[in-house]
């Protein structure tokens, strides 16, 4: 019940948001339906673990087996792109919904470990379908002047569900370890059904296929290298940060912990005022002070002696770079006509997914190859300068388009 209720109250939260702004109950079911991808993600990645580790399995096979997920996410982006553009966004978003609910399911019955390789292939495929399809709708949906505000109440609800489903999926777990699959699966079937009778079917956008060929213009390099960027920071800093925390500061657990949770509390309470900053202000002067002050807040890092200063400057990472993927996906929206949102959504997945992939390998490449964990914070900053700087040159390109004028590419 506690698992329901962590995921229903993301649809609730987000009905109040979606109450003043256009098409209330769409945006509700859309929200709900990525909360609940991603309450998966939080809640079958731990558990997965669990279970392998019961089974005899070592780590390298374990990580290979969760590597396995974004992959398939990563590579199923561009296909799950074309059909969106092709067959329309709801009905990608319900097969999605579907697809995924029957992986996460598979779980709680397997067990042969190479049917847990395919297993996670086919969530990765439906988590795309899922993302590609909810962030589509949310930029054919938004009026421009409330669009920021509507991704950032969508990566809200990613938020919400990636932090409810480790805790979720450990009190379910102890009841029955087929129990809170069972449960995930219940609620994206419910997610679906929500999202057949309160979503309009948009019109297809296209009768052909498109991808990155035909949207390889300069003006998605902005939004697709936030995407890239973002991922870059969420899996480098998952993966090595606790390991920094733990050798180079000697922090106990509790500590840790904490910092972790002031990360995550900095990510989620971040997206509504910075949604409604960039609606407010533009888009790309919010996107560029953010990224300037993330730069700063990186650069500070490793100055730490104190472990409490984390305390802050990892609250306020969090909140920033919180910023880069809703409004990436915003521009995203601005800059592409409805008929090739689809596509040009998929790029971003696509980015992004990359950028997770990356992360953490060229992390520590980094620490490792320079004798210095410090690079862990090093990078960031570098890269933080470099994006800056990538703005400012291709600023103009990522103006809003205009109704009359050409898609770009």
């Amino acid at each position: 019940m506690r698992f329901a209720l962590s995921a229903l109250s993301c649809y609730f939260l987000a009905f109040e948001f979606g109450g003043i702004l256009s098409d209330s109950k769409a945006f509700s079911a859309i929200y709900l339906s990525i909360g609940l991808s991603y309450l998966g993600v939080g809640l079958v990645a731990p558990l997965i673990a669990i279970v392998l580790s019961e089974h005899g399995e070592n780590s390298l096979l374990v990580g290979l087996i969760g590597s396995t997920m974004f992959t398939a996410f990563t590579i199923a982006s561009f296909p799950v792109g074309a059909l969106t553009d092709r067959l329309g966004p709801k009905t990608v978003l319900i097969a999605g919904l579907v697809v995924y609910g029957v992986a996460i399911l598979a779980f709680a019955f397997i067990r042969v470990t190479w049917l847990f390789f395919v297993v996670r292939a086919i969530e990765g495929v439906g988590a795309s379908a899922i993302s590609v399809a909810t962030e589509t709708m949310i930029n054919r949906l938004s009026k421009p002047d409330e669009r920021a505000r509507r991704m950032s109440y969508y990566a809200l609800s990613i938020g919400i569900g990636w932090a409810a489903g480790p805790i979720a999926g450990t009190l379910l777990f102890g009841i029955r370890p087929e129990v809170p699959f069972i449960g995930c699966f219940v609620l994206s079937i419910v997610a679906a059904l929500m999202a057949a009778s309160l979503i309009k079917k948009s019109p297809s956008g296209s009768d052909h296929s498109e991808g990155i060929l035909t949207v390889h213009s300069s003006n998605i390099i902005v939004p697709i290298s936030a995407g890239a960027f973002y991922g870059y920071l969420m899996s480098s800093l998952v993966t090595l940060f606790p390991l920094y925390l733990k050798k180079e500061i000697m922090l106990p657990e509790t500590a840790m912990g904490g910092i972790i949770t002031a990360v995550i509390v900095g990510t989620i309470v971040s997206q509504v005022p910075i949604g409604h900053a960039a609606d407010r202000f533009g888009k790309r002067k919010t996107l560029l002070v953010c990224t300037v002050l993330l730069g700063g807040v990186f650069a500070l890092m490793p100055l730490h002696t104190d472990w409490r200063l984390f305390l802050v400057t990892g609250a306020m990472a969090g909140a920033l770079a919180g910023s880069l993927y809703p409004i990436g996906l915003a521009l995203i929206g601005d800059i592409f006509s409805k008929r090739r949102l689809g596509a040009a959504t998929a790029t971003f997945s696509l980015a992004f997914g990359l950028g997770s992939l990356i992360g953490p390998s060229m992390s520590g490449f980094a620490m490792t190859h320079f004798n210095n964990a410090r690079w862990l914070f090093y990078l960031p900053t570098l890269l933080s300068a470099a994006f800056v700087l990538e703005m400012a040159i291709l600023y103009r390109k990522t103006t809003r388009r205009s109704p009359t004028a050409p898609n770009p590419g």
